[in-house]
């Protein structure tokens, strides 16, 4: 089993309140109509490049690495990352949020899942009351305010939730979490760049939106996946994947708080019910 000290059990808490508070930031600018899904990546991924390079220079964070097979890890995090940006911005555009966080978060965990049994880990009893028992709550948390979705922005989400969990995987690989996160976003962003005259659409996007779009890309994404970097070599797969379904029920409360969205008495109990757990994924022993 994966010890966990209190610093990455701090740490992941603070990436996952990232990871909400991103969710918000994404809501806010394209459900407001204040910027078009390609421009919201594009600055997104942008933005999020250019803080982390001038994070890596103050910290002086080396990569260090001369491993094979190095190049191959770094080119597949920056398209898994741009793909993870770009799917999820443009299926929120015609799927309703509860039902695109469903399929998001369900797709990162079987994904996890898959690569955690494929690789010959073993889950303990109490691990999988703890993956039932989150997984009850957030079908509990979502499904009452799903809606049938669009089969391609179904296709995009699940795309969106399998980049993600590969980025993540990768992420296990790493020594350097700052200047693999950097070099990840500067690859995700030079994609960006060169595709900029079909993402880029000047006339949709405002003064609103792009503030948005930076504070989730500097912000919500650079630091928060900088810290996820941290985090994802002291802990297993399987607890990985399991403690980021907490996003969902925290993005709800911060939208509840935030932008005055009801908080229900079954947003509540779903919510401790993913919370609760992850707390038993977590206190696991083989």
């Amino acid at each position: 089993m994966v010890q966990l000290t209190n610093n990455t059990l701090f740490l992941t808490a603070i990436a996952m309140l990232a990871f909400a508070a991103n969710s918000i930031l994404c809501r806010l600018a394209l459900l407001n109509a204040a910027i078009d899904a390609g421009s919201f990546t594009f600055l997104r991924l942008v933005s999020g490049a250019l803080v982390l390079f001038m994070l890596l220079k103050i910290t002086a964070a080396d990569s260090q690495t001369n491993k094979p097979g190095n190049l191959k890890i770094k080119l597949a995090s920056a398209l898994l990352l741009f793909s993870y940006a770009l799917s999820f911005s443009f299926a929120y555009i015609s799927i309703a949020t509860g039902t695109g966080a469903l399929i998001l978060f369900t797709s990162v965990q079987i994904t996890m899942i898959v690569v955690h049994i494929w690789t010959g880990s073993r889950i303990a009893k109490m691990e999988y009351l703890g993956m039932a028992v989150s997984l009850c709550g957030f079908v509990y948390l979502l499904l009452p305010d799903a809606t049938r979705p669009d089969l391609y922005a179904t296709l995009l989400m699940i795309i969106s939730g399998i980049s993600w969990a590969s980025f993540s995987l990768l992420g296990k690989r790493t020594n350097s979490a700052i200047a693999s996160v950097s070099k990840s976003f500067f690859g995700a962003s030079i994609l960006a760049i060169g595709l900029s005259p079909w993402l880029l659409d000047w006339q949709q996007i405002t003064g609103e939106g792009a503030a948005l779009a930076i504070l989730s890309g500097a912000i919500a994404s650079g630091g928060g996946y900088a810290l996820w970097y941290m985090v994802l070599p002291r802990i297993s797969v399987l607890k990985a994947s399991i403690v980021q379904l907490s996003v969902p029920a925290l993005a709800l409360i911060g939208g509840a708080v935030l932008l005055n969205e009801a908080l229900s008495y079954s947003l509540v109990l779903a919510t401790l019910l993913i919370l609760g757990g992850i707390a038993l994924v977590f206190l696991a022993k083989k």
